[in-house]
């Protein structure tokens, strides 16, 4: 008993002086948070089952480079970057829903087409009148094929009627196109009606490497994405590596809330239960990823992860966890971990207008998201 005792208290003694420092954390954990880049277009499927491609929403509510042309929207794709960061070893990679499959207000999408279909509608209608008044001016024109001579007989120019008629038959044809196109479109056009959907590619880069170009992440390193919440509140996907390896000597975050650091770690953790309700308000915490993506990042040592730090400012309360670190557009699926490496909360969202007000997801709804 005594002994046991004994291997206890020294066990807590090593414990308690096994404070990590942040480069030890910096180190450890750099080699599994990786650089994400995800090119993307929508699609909107009509109900004549025609398809329009467009990459977004512009301040206006119009639609983005809107066109039927596959090739021309291949061309356009919108870009963004984010980070992640490797589970396990089949190359399985959690990052943020945002980052892997960008959403788009539906309702807007539906709008916009609609408003769209209107001012078309509207425009063909005015294409209408004036091939209307052109085939009226050319029916006056008639008149001007028929001559009389000196005893009042009557000739008539055909060659000159048969052009009329020639003219007056493709504006005819012109103007039945209009109003059978015109006819055909429905400018009130129900959501359930139209099928849009995102179409992404995407790809890693790793910390020490070098980008020049997206193909140096989505040509060298293309990735799947595998796993997408369907909750409002979790912002959550995973993102796999088509060849469903893990780069060897890549770190693996543990997303049970433990540490993976050695004995000493692994003893805390016996007389500790690692949940969200430890943590405290003020408590140290660090997160690991790419702010402002490749243009932060790129070094002429390739690119760079970078660790940022701050407080718990906000216990949380089962859907979030606030904290101080200061993120930027970048940091998104990024890995926050207290000062024992475990983490803690995913990185996804900060408060509008402020750098020091950052909020992540915390590790229960992580594991509820990982459950099969």
């Amino acid at each position: 008993m005594k002994k046991a005792i004994l291997l206890i208290t020294t066990l807590l003694a090593l414990v308690s002086c096994s404070e990590r420092t942040p480069q030890d954390l910096f180190d450890e954990d750099k080699s599994g948070v990786v650089l994400i880049l995800n090119e993307y277009y929508y699609t909107m499927k009509l109900p004549n089952g025609n398809t329009l491609y467009f990459t977004g929403i512009d301040d206006d509510g119009s639609l983005e480079n809107l066109s039927a042309d596959y090739d021309d929207i291949k061309g356009k794709r919108q870009t963004l970057s984010g980070t992640g960061f490797f589970i396990d070893k089949q190359g399985t990679i959690m990052t943020n829903r945002h980052v892997a499959q960008p959403a788009i207000d539906k309702k807007a999408v539906k709008e916009s087409y609609n408003s769209l279909v209107a001012s078309l509608k509207a425009y063909f209608g005015a294409q209408m009148e004036e091939l209307a008044d052109q085939y009226r001016t050319l029916e006056n024109q008639k008149s001007d094929c028929v001559s009389f001579d000196f005893y009042g007989n009557a000739y008539q120019d055909e060659e000159k009627l048969q052009a009329i008629t020639t003219q007056q038959g493709e504006l005819e044809e012109q103007f039945n196109q209009l109003r059978d196109v015109r006819e055909s479109m429905n400018d009130h056009v129900s959501l359930d009606e139209l099928q849009i959907a995102v179409v992404c590619e995407v790809g890693i880069a790793y910390n020490n490497t070098y980008v020049t170009s997206s193909s140096d992440l989505l040509d060298k390193n293309p990735c799947v994405v595998t796993k997408v919440s369907g909750k409002e509140d979790t912002d959550l996907a995973l993102i796999q590596l088509k060849d469903k390896t893990t780069p060897e000597g890549a770190y693996v975050f543990n997303t049970d809330g433990k540490a993976d650091v050695g004995l000493v770690a692994k003893v805390k953790d016996l007389f500790s239960s690692h949940n969200d309700e430890i943590l405290q308000i003020d408590q140290q915490l660090y997160m690991i990823g790419y702010n402002a993506g490749p243009v932060l990042a790129n070094t002429k040592q390739g690119i760079q992860v970078q660790m940022t730090s701050g407080k718990v400012t906000q216990l949380p309360d089962g859907d979030r966890l606030l904290y101080s670190i200061p993120t930027v557009q970048g940091s998104s699926g990024s890995p926050v971990i207290d000062s024992q490496g475990r983490l803690v909360a995913v990185n996804f969202a900060k408060l509008a207008a402020s750098d020091n007000f950052n909020f992540g997801i915390p590790l229960n709804k992580v594991k509820a998201f990982l459950k099969p």
